[in-house]
């Protein structure tokens, strides 16, 4: 069995993984994720160092990209996978077919996780 926790910003980061969490997910700081509240999530910039906080310890990140683009502007949520496969992700969460689909050709490699969400 494996203890998965979410992880909201850095400090409950740090508490999960030290307190024996195997893997910990967590989204961007944007609305490419379904946990898009005020004060929540990582920066592309302050995500590598979470990642290697848990690495360091023994447990994987999974960053959940678990929002559905718009037709308009899908940079967002493609941009949001390659950060997560340059900062050292373990895997991603997607619901969106069409970016399991740019994942796998993409970043064949990382592995891919559908949502909850992919149900909507």
């Amino acid at each position: 069995m494996k203890l998965v926790c979410p992880a909201g910003n850095y400090p409950s980061l740090k508490a999960a993984v030290d307190n024996g969490a195997d893997d910990v997910y967590l989204g961007l700081a944007d609305n490419t994720n379904a946990r898009h509240f005020a004060g929540l999530n990582f920066t592309a910039s302050n995500l590598p160092k979470a990642i290697a906080y848990a690495h360091e310890r023994g447990a994987r990140v999974l960053l959940a990209v678990n929002t559905y683009p718009r037709s308009t502007d899908r940079s967002r949520w493609t941009d949001a996978i390659d950060t997560a496969a340059q900062s050292g992700a373990d895997a991603i969460i997607l619901a969106d077919i069409g970016l399991l689909e740019y994942a796998a050709g993409k970043w064949p490699e990382l592995p891919r996780h559908l949502s909850v969400q992919g149900s909507s």
